[in-house]
């Protein structure tokens, strides 16, 4: 038993260590216009930034998680995505899903695979997951995939509607200058949050 407990008080230490060496700087406003905030912070183990996306809703729950796991549509709100596809439903909480974003000259396009995970935390709350997939699909050619990402989509019901959020990190791979994918960091997100506003905005 004396064992188990010092091996239990290890295994503690090593993640504490680990979450202390991804530690995060403060989140800074960098863009509020049009009911959206978009906020940015560095992260210690990468010089790419990390981006949470907020704004509110006047639309259902279940509308908006409804739009955001409908593969086949992604591609009418989310910026720079001219692709997008359902690939599996894997369960009623779990869908597969591929996009694929088409970028100005001279950047490589880009195409992902994430897996979206809904949780109902409560009747009010709901987190969906993005996790990466990359292996659910044969690279193109002449195409970027993006392997390294992962965030999350958080809806909360408030009396005044949804307030939507979006928390994202992800290496977009290749060999795009790091000031030129901080700066989409904040456009990106802003533009995917505009068009998804007036798609459901009651």
């Amino acid at each position: 038993m004396k064992i188990k407990t010092t091996e239990f008080y290890f295994l503690i230490l090593l993640v504490s260590c680990f979450f202390s060496s991804y530690s995060q700087s403060e989140w800074e406003l960098e863009k509020d216009a049009l009911g959206i905030q978009v906020f940015t912070r560095r992260v210690s183990v990468s010089s790419i930034k990390e981006y949470k996306a907020t704004t509110l809703i006047k639309t259902s729950l279940k509308s908006i998680v409804s739009k955001i796991i409908d593969g086949e549509h992604l591609k009418d709100w989310n910026y720079k995505t001219t692709k997008s596809n359902l690939l599996e439903k894997i369960s009623d909480n779990e869908y597969l899903i591929y996009m694929y974003n088409d970028l100005p000259w001279p950047a490589k396009n880009r195409d992902h695979i994430s897996t979206l995970k809904i949780d109902e935390i409560s009747s009010s709350l709901t987190k969906i997951s993005i996790i990466s997939t990359p292996e659910k699909l044969l690279e193109k050619t002449g195409v970027i995939r993006v392997v390294n990402f992962s965030g999350f989509w958080l809806l909360e019901k408030t009396k005044l509607g949804i307030k939507v959020t979006q928390q994202m990190y992800g290496d977009p791979g290749g060999s795009l200058p790091i000031f030129i994918v901080n700066l989409m960091l904040v456009k990106a997100p802003f533009n995917t949050f505009k068009r998804l506003k007036e798609q459901l905005d009651n």
